[in-house]
């Protein structure tokens, strides 16, 4: 195998470990993202709920 077949193989090798790289970054991130929204609509509907009851106790009371 000659230096430049060698140099041109690892550029490949290189090349393709950077896209794999680049993809399961990317998947990772949206795994975030869609975990950050579930928390965040959770949170949101318990801070609802929440509310809902003191306002409940509140006009119960009166």
């Amino acid at each position: 195998m000659t230096f430049d077949k060698q140099v041109e193989k690892a550029k490949a090798e290189k090349l393709k470990y950077r896209i794999l790289r680049d993809a399961i970054f990317i998947i990772l991130g949206f795994i975030f993202l869609i975990i950050s929204i579930f928390m965040a609509l959770n949170d949101d509907n318990k801070k609802g709920e929440e509310q809902n009851k003191n306002n409940n106790d509140i006009t119960e009371k009166n």
